[in-house]
């Protein structure tokens, strides 16, 4: 495989010099650190060294850091010791509320200090709001942006490695990704889209070769600053659009798809799945358990169903005033040992005394033969131990039932909520440009502000659709339906803004 030439590093460091502030460093530091959702970072006197050597190495000669993306020769270089001298000593006045010269994290960004005298760092609750937006964002001026040219990071951070011969700009922003732990929202925050033409060749460059291409940057007068003009409410607009903020611990912010591919991982076999309509509960079931699998069954809960309806129950033989015992749906499915057992919308009636004595069979303990139970018919059933059982339920729907704590208590839980970053995808999917996204986006977060509306809402636009049209059949009818006459004025205020949004 080949190796990016001296040519393209050169053509990367041009294109990357002035284009943040340079204590954006420690970021990329506490990145590849491990910092993100739920983990914290510690970092003493020393153990950023090897990072610091992997991200801004530039020649063994030099004895010092190159920061590439720095606007000054003087912010360019770090030296040998910056583990202590700059990242520990930096960190420890963010976590201190010392003297900051610039630029001050502590809006997204948690610091505080070990009894060991560490620093430590996570993420905030409103993370990453504020990333990559003025100074305290790691922009060189207050009302820009960071605008690291992405391709051109990537070739520096990889000027050592063989390269993907087919598709290396797709290779090089791949690893990028995976090496620096980058969520979506923390890429569009901090890079830009380059179109840098990456040239390979045969042998990688000596460490003199990088040492001399870096010191023509570091010596070099006619290199403007780049910038992007972002004020606080294009920045605000533009962070609601691809993440969905909320002022709750990182640790509860995460991923629910994630989350459920995690407990079924970890060995979870009975898992509730809950939120508003539309919000891809059913969609992520279908992902990991095909509907089409033999081994899958799903049962769609009615209103008001029972034991009888469900497990068990008494039915008249045809042509006959005689009864006889007949298996309901999830009784058959357990008898019939599927391995993925789904019960869709379970709050639509007393699902406890529906499950009957089924109900304990569930839980994880008391599974396998010998814990079986005899049912009204006198025959003997069980759930076998790899049987995976999945619940959904609807936590809009007001003429719903309440689930109990019993159930609660037996299974493992987890919330389905609208998110922007869902609705994203739908609309990438469906290829919609992006004008037409962030408008849609802009109306979907006022919606939110009144009601939860599931991103699946959205599930028919296309291309050539008139969101107008849609919007009046598709989506204010189920406004309406909700705050009725009562709250007429919020439907009000969102007609408003589509018309804002859309005709204005």
């Amino acid at each position: 495989m080949p190796y990016i030439s001296k040519e393209t590093l050169t053509n990367s460091l041009m294109q990357l010099k002035g284009t943040a502030h340079h204590f954006m460093k420690i970021w990329f530091v506490l990145k590849r650190m491990g910092l993100k959702k739920g983990v914290t970072v510690e970092v003493d006197t020393s153990n950023s060294t090897d990072v610091l050597k992997r991200l801004y190495s530039y020649g063994e000669k030099s004895g010092e850091f190159f920061v590439p993306f720095a606007h000054t020769t003087r912010f360019m270089t770090m030296k040998h010791d910056a583990a202590r001298s700059i990242i520990q000593t930096t960190l420890n006045r963010w976590a201190t509320s010392g003297s900051v010269v610039d630029c001050n994290p502590n809006g997204y960004l948690d610091f505080s200090l070990s009894e060991s005298g560490k620093v430590l760092v996570s993420q905030g609750r409103l993370y990453p709001m504020g990333l990559g937006n003025g100074l305290d964002g790691f922009a060189l001026k207050e009302d820009t942006r960071v605008v690291i040219p992405d391709l051109s990071f990537a070739v520096w951070l990889f000027i050592r490695e063989n390269i993907a011969e087919e598709n290396p700009k797709t290779d090089l922003l791949d690893r990028m990704t995976q090496f620096l732990n980058l969520e979506r929202s923390e890429y569009e925050l901090v890079f830009i889209k380059d179109n840098l033409d990456v040239k390979l060749q045969n042998d990688a460059l000596s460490e003199a070769d990088i040492f001399d291409v870096c010191r023509e940057i570091i010596e070099s007068k006619n290199i403007p600053v780049k910038e992007i003009r972002e004020d606080e409410k294009q920045y605000d607009r533009r962070i609601k659009n691809m993440i969905t903020i909320k002022d709750e611990p990182s640790w509860l912010q995460v991923d629910p798809s994630e989350q459920l591919q995690e407990l079924i991982s970890s060995g979870e076999k009975a898992i509730l799945i809950y939120g508003p309509p539309r919000t891809g509960k059913t969609r992520i079931i279908d992902n990991i358990f095909p509907k089409d699998s033999e081994d899958r069954v799903t049962i769609q809960i009615h209103e008001g169903w029972s034991y009888e309806n469900l497990i068990i129950g008494l039915q008249p033989l045809p042509n006959s005033e005689e009864f006889d015992w007949k298996l309901g749906p999830l009784g058959e499915a357990i008898r019939d040992q599927k391995k993925c057992i789904v019960l869709e919308e379970i709050n639509r009636t007393r699902i406890s005394q529906a499950l009957g004595e089924v109900f304990s069979l569930i839980e994880a303990s008391y599974r396998g033969e010998e814990n079986g139970i005899k049912l009204p018919n006198g025959k003997k059933i069980w759930i076998n131990k790899d049987v995976q059982f999945i619940f959904t339920m609807n936590t809009i729907d007001e003429s719903t039932e309440d689930i109990d704590d019993a159930l609660l208590g037996r299974i493992a839980s987890v919330e389905f909520p609208p998110r922007v970053e869902d609705l994203t995808e739908l609309l990438s999917s469906k290829q919609i440009d992006e004008e037409m996204s962030l408008k849609i986006k802009d109306i979907y977060n006022t919606i939110l502000t009144q009601y939860p509306l599931g991103h699946g809402y959205f599930a028919g636009i296309t291309k050539e659709t008139n969101f107008i049209s849609y919007y009046v059949s598709r989506i204010r009818p189920t406004l309406l339906n909700h705050f009725q006459s009562a709250r007429k004025d919020i439907v009000d205020q969102i007609d408003n803004a589509v018309d804002g949004v859309f005709i204005n």
